[in-house]
């Protein structure tokens, strides 16, 4: 008797630990553009776009490369990445600031980031912003304006089949710091600002078939146990 028990105390356990973790696999693309320069007027040369939306040239150039300082997005696709990740790197922007000559600008440009998935269902959203370049005279540090965390904390959240995508925010690495609102590179600095995100998983269902094992464990368990009670309480032979 103690071994029918055991063995179906083991099946109760099995159809428990058998109950399977959600397999959801997520793919994403991380797209950046630049679009719609304002108000670069004043150095030499002038601001400029990349034709494919990826590199905003800023204004000026440096010495003796005469080359200028820029922006540029680095578009990120993930395939197949495993659930409950945390801080997980979806967009991507590198700052590299130049000592550069004819560069005092107050200018604007959008930067829209869209996030899309294809797994494990469709879905997208995009978030626009009109960041204000501030090139200072050198030494000083340049800024850019705009760039705020509560912006884009209105993409998303997502809700796919099985997997939830959230806290998504900035995080800076390099030379530079960002405040939340405000992105600051000192010359010569370069820096790089990821938006990250959260996967996680949803908790796992039970298949049919692991239903039907845990509700026979819990059924053959309880019997067993009134079986013993009532072995516990009979009157001794006489």
């Amino acid at each position: 008797m103690d071994k029918v028990f055991k063995f179906l105390a083991a099946g109760l356990l099995a159809g428990i630990l058998h109950s399977p973790a959600n397999a959801a696999l997520v793919s994403f693309t991380g797209d950046g553009t630049f679009s719609n320069i304002s108000n670069c007027s004043n150095g030499s040369p002038d601001c400029s776009i990349s034709p494919d939306k990826n590199v905003l040239k800023m204004s000026g150039a440096s010495w003796p490369t005469n080359q200028p300082s820029t922006l540029t997005i680095t578009d990120i696709v993930g395939t197949n990445v495993p659930t409950n990740q945390n801080d997980f790197v979806i967009g991507k922007i590198t700052w590299v600031n130049l000592a550069t000559y004819n560069t005092d600008q107050n200018f604007n440009v959008n930067y829209e980031f869209k996030l899309s998935f294809t797994s494990p269902s469709v879905t997208s959203d995009a978030q626009v912003f009109n960041l204000n370049i501030r090139q200072t005279t050198n030494p000083s540090a340049d800024n850019i304006f705009n760039i705020g965390q509560t912006a884009l904390s209105n993409l998303g959240p997502f809700t796919l089949n099985g997997v939830t995508v959230s806290d998504i925010h900035f995080v800076e690495v390099g030379d530079g710091w960002y405040n939340g609102s405000k992105w600051i590179n000192p010359e010569y600095g370069t820096s790089t600002l990821y938006i990250v995100a959260d996967f996680t998983a949803a908790p796992p269902v039970p298949e049919p078939s692991t239903w039907a094992m845990m509700i026979l464990g819990f059924a053959g368990v309880g019997f067993m146990a009134y079986r013993r009670k009532r072995g516990g309480n009979a009157l001794p032979a006489a």
